[in-house]
């Protein structure tokens, strides 16, 4: 079964003002794959489509194909798909939760929602700390993070709700080169172990094209294959 299968798949939205971009995309082997594009290629917006986020907070209308581990998009209401589903975007302080008071209870946060036993809630609090260098952070309030920190901090939160399917728009824009690289060397593990897909959007193909297992440029409105 594809992770994400996208076939001839167009999302209108309600204020459009131009025909809608048509998305062939397949993809089933766990890993790391990116799609790369400008500012204007419509990338968060297929972003947003990828994890999900149709009609809860993209109103409008959809045609052709579009299913997300195995699921119409648009078939279940975004709260019914957190738990296998997750997106990480650029702006890492609009993502935090807004009621911890640290970096362990904002990566509880999801999985206590969930109602995981307290053991599974620090099982998982313990690994998404240690897989983004965040053990150092645990106990600081989220509103004395760096902008670096606070990203990080953000993608352990989503890692502790153990999704299937992990996307990332632009996620690392406020790391160093060094600790994307460090990164991307766990995440490519993480996604392997847990059979799971992560999929990032990025406008360089720097680090990107030699770390993923393919990569796709977005332009004028279709994907094409670079690697």
């Amino acid at each position: 079964m594809d992770m994400v299968t996208l076939e001839q798949f167009r999302y209108l939205p309600s204020d459009a003002t131009r025909p809608p971009a048509c998305f062939d995309f397949h993809y089933s082997t766990p890993g790391i794959v990116a799609i790369v594009g400008d500012n204007g290629s419509g990338k968060s917006t297929l972003a947003q489509l990828m994890a999900g986020w149709y009609p809860d907070y993209l109103p409008g209308d959809i045609d052709g194909t579009g299913l997300l581990l195995g699921v119409p998009i648009g078939r279940l209401p975004l709260v019914e798909q957190s738990p296998t589903i997750q997106l990480v975007q650029q702006s890492p302080y609009l993502q935090l939760s807004g009621c911890a008071f640290s970096v362990e209870e904002e990566v509880a946060f999801g999985p206590e929602n969930l109602g995981l036993h307290e053991a599974e809630i620090l099982r998982r609090i313990d690994e998404a700390l240690t897989l983004t260098n965040c053990q150092s952070l645990r106990h600081r309030h989220p509103g004395t993070l760096s902008g670096g920190e606070t990203q990080r901090v953000v993608i352990a939160s989503a890692l502790a709700m153990q999704p299937r399917l992990f996307v990332l728009d632009e996620a690392f824009s406020r790391l160093t080169s060094a600790a994307t690289g460090t990164l991307l060397e766990r995440l490519q593990q993480w996604a392997l172990e847990r059979h799971s897909l992560i999929v990032l959007f990025e406008r360089n193909h720097f680090p990107f094209l030699t770390r993923c297992q393919r990569v796709w440029q977005l332009r004028d409105g279709a994907l094409t294959p670079l690697c």
